[in-house]
Parts: structure tokens; C-alpha cells; sequence
């Protein structure tokens, strides 16, 4: 083999190499989330800058299975609306199992960091968001999901 044929090959290692790797780090790969589809019964509770307020919300929801796809449509706080309607983040270092996640999101106009604990029955998380606008400001939501069975006939798990 020639030397400029070992320079060829070697650049396309080189190259396959890089692309492998900014495709990983932008989640390209998709891990889908360790939860079963259904309906659950979601809680919020907030705390603001520390201090943890005196309201909470519950509410049912559909999670689908092409909602496991993405975190940020099953960990949200925003439980009134449909995740896949919401503003679409940027999810990285999205690590999963042991019955654990975490990840990091970057919205237009804040960042996320999720924490929290897996299993057959459900979930509790903890998201810190941090607004852009106001990063002194930090608001944290414990978000908790109890499985309540498959979704109704007018919502598939699919």
C-alpha cells in the first residue's frame, strides 16, 4: 500500500471517529427512559430559591411509548399541557439504569438538570432549572409518577 494510500485510510478513521463521537455527545443514540407506557398519576411540588411553597399539583397522564424516547416528555414539570407540545430541549448526558436516571436539558430559555429513582410502580425526580434570563434565580421541582395502569381507550400506550 502506498503512503498516500495510508494517509487516505487513516484520515477516514480519523473522520468515522469524530463523527461517532458528536454524534454520541448530541444524543443521537436514543435510550429510551426504564418505565413501563401507561397512565400515571403525576406530583409537583416547587421550591423557590430553597424555600418550598405550599401548593402541589396532581394530575393524570397518558406517558406513550414514543414518549420514552425522550425524558423531557415523561420528567416534566408541566404536567397540564402535552409534553410533545412543549418547547423542545436539548437533552445530553442522559445516563439510565440501576434504577436511576439523570440528564441535563437545554431549553431556549433555561437549562435543567434531572435526577431521580426508577421503577416497576413509578418515579421521583428532581429537576433544577435554571432560567437564562436569571441565573441567580433557582427553582426546583420534585416531579413523582405513580403507574396506575395502561391509558384509556381514547389514549393508546402507543
Amino acid at each position: 500500500m502506498g503512503e498516500g494510500n495510508v494517509n487516505t485510510v487513516s484520515a477516514v478513521k480519523v473522520l468515522a471517529a469524530v463523527v461517532m463521537a458528536s454524534l454520541t455527545s448530541t444524543g443521537a443514540f436514543a435510550t429510551n427512559v426504564n418505565l413501563r407506557s401507561g397512565r400515571y398519576a403525576f406530583t409537583v411540588m416547587y421550591e423557590v430559591q430553597g424555600e418550598r411553597q405550599n401548593e402541589s399539583r396532581t394530575m393524570m397522564r397518558c406517558i406513550r411509548q414514543s414518549d420514552l424516547s425522550d425524558p423531557e416528555h415523561v420528567f416534566t414539570d408541566r404536567v397540564a399541557a402535552d409534553a410533545r407540545q412543549a418547547e423542545a430541549c436539548s437533552v445530553r448526558n442522559l445516563k439510565s439504569g440501576d434504577a436511576r436516571i439523570s440528564y441535563d436539558a437545554d431549553c431556549s430559555n433555561r437549562t435543567v438538570h434531572v435526577e431521580g429513582e426508577l421503577s416497576q410502580a413509578g418515579f421521583s425526580v428532581v429537576r433544577t432549572v435554571r432560567p437564562k434570563t436569571s441565573a441567580s434565580v433557582s427553582l426546583r421541582f420534585t416531579v413523582r409518577g405513580k403507574w396506575l395502569g395502561r391509558c384509556g381507550a381514547l389514549e393508546t400506550d402507543q
